[in-house]
């Protein structure tokens, strides 16, 4: 689940300070990003496939942050990561292991079709892990007390404000921040950017709209909103509420994709043949590990 189950796998992923991108470039490739990152500590396949081997328990700790629940409840949501955990797996790792052969494979035609199929295809895998969650998460809800909403409430007001401070506190200016996430993504891919390809990154990305405050504005409006109807936890329509705001959140700016793709396909298609190599050699390591997890679930 984006907000509970979703956003403790995130947390899980930054805690335990992997490179991610962020902003509006987190936005665009997160589902296709997480999975990555389940293979990338540190750039080695053995240990992200250890990394992986503990992904339930790292998100069930990251959840139980959120409130103080009971022992009952902490079993109910370490039952469900675990399933999630086989369940990916068995039903999701070739597919990931599919779309990243498809991305290491971009050569130097690569259009923003090319881009966008592989975001497209990202997209689905995530909402795949959210309707996974979506029927325990209305079960769980159903269990928690009106203190643990109370504890919940202010757990993501805090997060709110911690977000709100590192927008304050970062440097430069808002294309250079985008510089920087691009930078992070392919260099989690293998590869550094060299002048004439951050040159582009900041010229593309001059058109892309600064709007993380919107976002966070949007975001605590959202958590407020989402607290608000977990009051009506115990009534009839509950579940359809409560899904119908879990589907409202992460909504996009298509223009802001379309640049974020743009500036992606114009890179990969001017990757020099070390860069090339380097970003293939890395991307292969990341089929190695789900290979490796998978046959070890054999």
């Amino acid at each position: 689940m984006r907000i509970l189950f979703g956003n403790a796998l995130i947390n899980t992923w930054k805690n335990n300070k992997v490179p991610f991108v962020k902003n509006m470039i987190g936005r665009a490739y997160k589902k296709i990003i997480v999975v990555l990152v389940f293979f990338t500590l540190p750039a080695c396949s053995v240990v992200g496939g250890l990394w992986y081997e503990r992904i339930d328990q790292l998100i069930a700790n990251q959840f139980l942050e959120y409130a103080s629940f009971t022992n009952a409840q902490e079993n109910y949501v370490r039952q469900a990561t675990l399933e999630f955990k086989h369940w990916n797996i068995k039903n999701e790792l070739p597919k990931y292991k599919k779309l990243i052969s498809q991305f290491r494979f971009l050569d130097n035609t690569t259009t923003v079709d090319d881009i966008d199929d592989i975001y497209q295809q990202g997209i689905l895998l995530g909402n795949n892990t959210r309707d996974f969650f979506l029927p325990q998460i209305v079960e769980f809800c159903k269990t928690i007390t009106n203190k643990q909403v109370e504890e919940m409430a202010i757990y993501f007001d805090e997060l709110m404000k911690e977000r709100k401070l590192e927008l304050e506190n970062e440097e430069g200016n808002f294309q250079s921040s985008l510089a920087k996430s691009f930078k992070r993504f392919f260099r989690l891919m293998g590869v550094k950017l060299n002048n004439e390809q951050i040159n582009t990154v900041q010229i593309l990305s001059s058109g892309i709209e600064d709007t993380r405050e919107q976002l966070i504005t949007e975001r605590i409006q959202w958590n407020q909103q989402f607290i608000a109807i977990l009051s009506l936890r115990q009534n009839l329509n509950f579940e359809e509420i409560f899904i119908k705001h879990i589907n409202s959140l992460d909504s996009e700016n298509p223009n802001t994709r379309i640049l974020i793709n743009q500036i992606t396909a114009e890179i990969i298609a001017s990757l020099d043949e070390k860069q090339r190599e380097k970003f293939q050699k890395r991307l292969g390591r990341f089929e190695a590990s789900i290979d490796q997890i998978i046959q070890e679930q054999n």
